[in-house]
């Protein structure tokens, strides 16, 4: 397959005219201006459009996707937690499993193409058909409460994991976050990603009660789940981050979420120890946080990606809105680094670089194609395109985006 837009934006280089990229098999495997069709070739014209590598979502929970406005912000962190569990009792296997699919189709009809997505009920993989995306499905590990149940569970879901290898993506674990996820936990999620080359992801410093709760020892997170039994003997020596730093828990193949709140001793410790971040803007803004530290980060030499998070905390799956909100509190950072935010950054996380987002011969053929107005910056018309995607390609196969 022969693919010819106006522009191409292979990510790596500067804009490119009348350039073609040919796809074989699930790969790319020519890229140029002197590419022509070959005899009995399909040839796909887009030339009105601007093609660059589909959008990577770092961070999204599509088990949520149906809670959208269920949640009204502005009561504080804790009192959200306890309406999404209270939420959460209510929806069946089935609810869940829709809710997903209706997620994967919100994303793929904003050229979303892969997808970091947060799974907390494993018990669903066995009715999951595989996923229209390439996915990497984190399952989510939380022992507050004793939801992950010993080793069997996790062997379980590695077994399934270990039977599904065609799938589009991967699999990791997900260390809920340092307030319910225990030291050992986090271990076994980091063996596991040494040992079986797994990533692995969790929520770091998303809220002020959280830093509040390991900065001083108490607070109304501190207070909520010291009444559900956890123990508190961690908290009160220093920040969330901090707390993961000195048990060696996190390492360059762990993408932490949010860091919203940053001691100055947290900043020395990522410089000294850099980690892939993942910035959720539309989620950040509906809790009211303070603004993201994100120059900080990158002076620290973090690798920043964007995340949408999840329909409970946001009103759209959507990275282009992630940047168009971003771009508010940042508009120094150019339209072409927030495109790399969401294209080589994630990839680089995921431990596919040069491989993923980006158009370049042996790349993955994952792509998008957006309308490119007349005489309009190509950066630009993605961030500020709004409609489906002319044309979406996962694994070398083309969507049809009417169907879906």
């Amino acid at each position: 397959m022969l693919i010819r837009p106006k522009i191409l934006l292979d990510m790596k280089g500067p804009p490119q005219a009348s350039a073609a990229v040919r796809i074989e098999d699930n790969h790319i495997s020519a890229v140029g201006s002197g590419l022509t069709a070959l005899p009995g070739e399909t040839v796909i014209d887009l030339p009105h459009h601007v093609l660059l590598p589909g959008l990577i979502n770092a961070h999204c929970h599509l088990d949520y996707t149906h809670f959208k406005g269920a949640i009204f912000p502005g009561k504080g962190f804790s009192a959200w937690i306890k309406s999404i569990n209270s939420i959460k009792g209510s929806f069946t296997s089935e609810d869940y499993l829709a809710a997903i699919a209706d997620g994967f189709r919100q994303l793929a009809r904003s050229g979303c193409t892969t997808v970091f997505n947060i799974e907390a009920f494993p018990d669903l993989f066995l009715s999951m058909k595989k996923p229209l995306l390439r996915t990497w499905w984190f399952l989510e590990l939380i022992d507050i409460r004793s939801r992950i149940n010993g080793d069997e569970t996790l062997a379980g879901a590695i077994s399934f994991f270990d039977e599904h290898r065609d799938w589009p993506g991967g699999f990791g674990l997900s260390p809920h976050a340092p307030y319910t996820s225990s030291i050992e936990l986090y271990r076994l999620a980091k063996h596991c990603s040494q040992e079986l080359a797994m990533p692995y992801t969790t929520h770091i410093a998303e809220s002020l009660e959280e830093q509040e709760m390991f900065l001083y020892g108490h607070g109304p997170l501190h207070d909520f789940l010291a009444g559900l039994g956890r123990g508190t003997d961690d908290c009160g020596h220093g920040s969330a981050l901090s707390h993961l730093y000195d048990h060696g828990l996190l390492d360059e193949h762990c993408l932490a979420v949010h860091l919203n709140y940053l001691q100055s001793y947290d900043l020395a410790l990522l410089k000294k120890n850099p980690l892939h971040v993942v910035h959720c803007p539309k989620c950040h803004d509906y809790f009211g946080h303070a603004r993201f530290p994100l120059e900080r980060l990158r002076e620290a030499g973090c690798n920043i990606c964007l995340g949408t998070d999840s329909l409970a905390s946001n009103d759209q799956l959507d990275l282009r809105a992630e940047m168009r909100s971003a771009r508010h509190s940042y508009p120094e950072i150019s339209s072409e680094e927030w495109l790399h935010m969401v294209t080589t950054a994630p990839a680089r996380a995921i431990g596919l670089d040069g491989k993923l987002g980006v158009i370049l011969p042996g790349a993955l053929a994952d792509l998008v194609a957006f309308d490119l107005p007349e005489n309009s910056d190509p950066y630009k018309a993605v961030l500020r395109s709004t409609e489906t995607p002319a044309f979406l390609m996962v694994d070398g196969q083309k969507l049809d985006l009417d169907s879906i």
